[in-house]
């Protein structure tokens, strides 16, 4: 990606001295979103996905860390191919003290899972690998394929969602949602009455695509929690992102790096994120991120950027599959 252009002079003057009110000392605790389904999502979380630290016994320690910081909320999918060592994790870190109760763990069903009976046998094989008697959220990874059963990608996801609501209504699931979905995808799963949709998560960034914002103004109008992924550029992209110096900039007026001013600007719009790191430095920066603001200028700023480059690193897009 080009270098950004320093952000206006505005945004700079709102910022002189701000460092100077910073709290100092812990971690500030961190908020939670009122989900749907019914109890909190943490908005900072740790993403298990796509990287040498999400794999084997390097993810059990990077689970056990993050807990043992004070971080709450993981993020993970059948998909990583790391449920055994996630469990493992998290019944290491309740040995040491943390209440399971506090660990809101996500999981996700992809679609070549899909189906009624697929995602029915499913459930049990996934708390299996876990170790666990509940998991608190599970998304539809995508909006599928096609598949010689349940046909189209529309009746299959809409009969995975059937599937899964007997297990909301039995514990062993406490929220349903999606991933990667759009307006229209959510709205198909909606007509179909029961159990509310409790999150969609999907990429969102500074450059996001405009149905990336779309979706997100959808998801708060509908009472549906957005997680972003993707918040500093994925693994392939942060270096681009987060050494780009304007946003280093912005971050040295709050004693921040450029990672933590990206992830506060989604916060500030109720979206939660879910960096990914073995490194418990990086986790705690990432939890790190509520003893500051961003003012309104330089929020504006940020949020304008697409409109001179978007950047969509995962290639996702909502509504895009029929």
């Amino acid at each position: 990606m080009a270098p950004l252009s320093s952000a206006p002079g505005s945004v700079w003057r709102l910022l002189a001295g701000a460092s100077a009110t910073l709290a100092t000392g812990a971690v500030a605790a961190v908020p939670s979103v009122q989900l749907a389904g019914g109890g909190r999502m943490p908005m900072v979380g740790l993403g298990l996905c796509c990287r040498p630290s999400a794999t084997g016994d390097a993810v059990r320690q990077s689970v056990l860390d993050f807990l043992l910081l004070g971080g709450r909320h993981l993020d993970g999918a059948q998909l990583y191919g790391n449920h055994r060592e996630v469990g493992e994790g998290i019944r290491q870190a309740v040995a040491q003290g943390v209440p399971r109760e506090e660990v809101f763990l996500t999981t996700k069903i992809s679609p070549d899972l899909f189906g009624f009976e697929k995602a029915t046998a499913w459930v049990p094989r996934m708390l299996g690998e876990l170790g666990l008697d509940y998991v608190d959220l599970v998304l539809l990874h995508w909006a599928g394929d096609a598949d010689p059963v349940c046909i189209s990608p529309k009746q299959c996801r809409q009969e995975t969602w059937v599937a899964l609501q007997r297990f909301v209504h039995s514990g062993k699931i406490r929220n349903l949602g999606v991933s990667n979905f759009g307006p229209r995808q959510m709205k198909e799963i909606m007509a179909l009455g029961g159990v509310p949709i409790s999150a969609n998560q999907f990429e969102f960034h500074p450059f996001s695509e405009a149905v990336h914002r779309d979706t997100v103004a959808f998801c708060h109008q509908h009472g549906i929690a957005v997680t972003a992924y993707g918040s500093m550029g994925s693994s392939g992209g942060a270096q681009q992102v987060t050494t780009q110096g304007a946003f280093q900039q912005l971050g040295q007026q709050f004693g921040k790096t450029a990672g933590q001013v990206l992830l506060r600007w989604a916060v500030q719009q109720n979206v939660t994120v879910i960096p990914g790191t073995g490194n418990p430095k990086h986790m705690r920066e990432n939890l790190d991120i509520f003893d500051f603001e961003l003012p309104q200028d330089a929020m504006a700023w940020m949020s304008s950027l697409w409109q001179g480059q978007t950047m969509n690193f995962f290639g996702h897009t909502p509504d895009a599959i029929i």
